[in-house]
């Protein structure tokens, strides 16, 4: 007991015994669920500490805890002459101990999880639909399995597109003023990547040919359905000029362009402003060898398959079109095709390492 006493004389004389924070502070003292935290500021009764200094102590322990200060700061409990005493306070703005802050952010990061989870086993759910439902459809099914452009050149229903884009095909449908046409496959130049085909169609207006191939630098549109249908079911365009002469590999059948060719492109028209067709969309250079170079077929490689199967084309025109003239004529003589085919026949092209036709994603 002497000790003790001995000890709060020396305290008292040397006015060295500062408030402190308690070891525990809570929401639980008249506080739980109004988001109001903050301490006690444990106070030796014999100190004689002022006020201030146990508000300078109680803000110091808010500010640590990201608030700005701390307010109601009211005495608590005396015991006997030995025991402290106890001023509790709130921090302002309230913050959040660092136990709740670390379950909050636990289950932020588990909400977080879960979602990227789901996610996962969605995407894992419809790969495993798409892989089913290929297994479930027979080799000899005839399925939707491609898709391509192409456009019409006759007031009797030819249309041009590339070989590729009917190659395999049971049948090839033509989208018509919102019908589907059955086409038929007239001719073929496998080389030259062209097609003729007829469809039981009365169009209200027809494509002519150009009679010079382009030059450079001239100004072209590609139109067609980039992507099928995936994108919209609207025709688009896409403006550029000739960046060069010929195709890959010194291709002299073909020219150069950087106006934009996409899977489902192929076989559609590539047109001057005078809406005379001077190329026909046909092959992109993958990006891993460069950009912003796509190739289209010369219209004087058309013209010459044209003649060999006596198809005779329309006049070219000879003065330019208005840009609303030319959105007319597109929409009107651009066709979409659809390539139906047997899964057999599928899986087989899909296995050729040549293979150029743009297959459906349920087919990749």
């Amino acid at each position: 007991m002497k000790k003790v006493f001995g000890l709060i004389f020396i305290c008292a004389f040397l006015n060295n015994c500062a408030p402190t924070v308690s070891d525990y502070f809570s929401d639980g003292w008249g506080a739980q669920g109004n988001n109001k935290y903050g301490g006690s500021v444990r106070v030796d009764p014999l100190a004689g500490t002022p006020f201030n200094q146990i508000k300078e102590t109680a803000d110091n322990y808010c500010k640590s805890q990201g608030s700005q200060y701390a307010k109601n700061i009211k005495k608590s409990t005396k015991g006997s002459a030995l025991s402290w005493y106890f001023y509790n306070f709130e921090c302002y703005p309230a913050y959040e101990n660092k136990l709740i802050a670390e379950k909050k952010r636990r289950l932020e990061e588990q909400k977080r999880l879960e979602q990227q989870q789901n996610e996962i086993a969605q995407k894992e759910k419809k790969k495993k639909e798409n892989i089913e439902k290929k297994q479930i459809l027979k080799d000899n099914e005839i399925v939707a399995a491609g898709s391509g452009s192409g456009f019409i050149v006759s007031n009797s229903g030819h249309i041009i597109s590339n070989h590729h884009v009917i190659d395999g095909c049971k049948t090839t449908k033509v989208s018509f003023k919102g019908t589907e046409v059955d086409a038929n496959v007239l001719a073929v130049d496998k080389v030259n990547d062209i097609a003729i085909l007829q469809a039981n169609i009365k169009p209200n207006n027809i494509f002519s040919v150009s009679n010079d191939d382009v030059s450079l630098l001239e100004d072209v549109i590609v139109a067609g359905y980039p992507l099928g249908k995936n994108v919209s079911s609207a025709i688009k365009t896409h403006k550029g000029v000739v960046t060069a002469l010929a195709g890959a590999g010194d291709n002299y059948s073909e020219f150069q362009t950087d106006a934009t060719i996409n899977q489902g492109n192929s076989g559609g028209p590539v047109i001057n402003q005078k809406g005379n067709v001077v190329g026909i969309a046909v092959a992109l250079m993958d990006v891993s060898v460069g950009q912003n170079m796509f190739f289209a077929i010369k219209s004087s490689t058309l013209k010459q398959f044209a003649n060999s199967n006596n198809l005779k084309l329309a006049n070219p025109k000879m003065k330019n079109l208005s840009n609303k003239e030319l959105g007319s004529l597109i929409t009107e003589s651009t066709v979409y095709l659809e390539c139906h085919m047997t899964v057999a026949k599928i899986k087989q092209m899909i296995a050729e390492d040549e293979n150029r036709k743009a297959f459906f994603k349920d087919f990749e």
